[in-house]
C-alpha cells in the first residue's frame, strides 16, 4: 500500500513526511475538484476518535472527523481532500495518474479487501 497525504506538521503525519508548507500551491487549478473528489470518495478503512485541523491555520479550524481512506492501492488521512481544495496541496506524480487512469472515481472495495488492507495498516 502507498501512502498519500501524511504531512510531518499533521498529528497523524509521518516525522519524515513531506511539507505541507513545501506543497502548497503546486496542485494545478484544474486538478483540485478532480483529486479532492477522489479522495473524498475512497473507502474509509479505519476511523479514530477525534477530529483533524487545519495546522496551516492560525485559529486551527476542526476539518473533518479523522480516518484513514483508500482505493485498494493508496491510502490518505481523511483531511487530505480539505488541503488539496484549500491549498493546492501537490501530490505524487504516481498517484494523479493512478487516479486518473480510474476516472477521477476510486474503485468499490468489498468488505473483504477492506478487511484486508485494515489488517495491514
Amino acid at each position: 500500500m502507498k501512502d498519500v497525504g501524511y504531512f510531518k506538521e499533521l498529528r497523524h503525519g509521518y516525522e519524515d513526511g513531506i511539507s505541507l508548507h513545501r506543497v502548497r500551491g503546486e496542485l494545478s487549478e484544474n486538478l483540485v475538484s478532480l483529486a479532492a473528489r477522489y479522495l473524498r470518495d475512497g473507502s474509509v478503512v479505519a476511523a479514530a476518535a477525534g477530529y483533524a485541523f487545519d495546522e496551516l491555520d492560525p485559529n486551527r479550524p476542526e476539518i473533518a472527523p479523522l480516518s484513514i481512506q483508500t482505493d485498494g492501492d493508496w491510502s490518505w488521512p481523511s483531511d487530505l481532500p480539505y488541503y488539496v481544495e484549500k491549498y493546492r496541496v501537490g501530490l505524487p506524480e504516481e498517484f494523479l495518474k493512478h487516479a486518473a487512469a480510474h476516472g477521477w472515481r476510486p474503485p468499490h472495495l468489498t468488505p473483504e479487501r477492506l478487511e484486508e488492507i485494515s489488517e495491514d495498516i
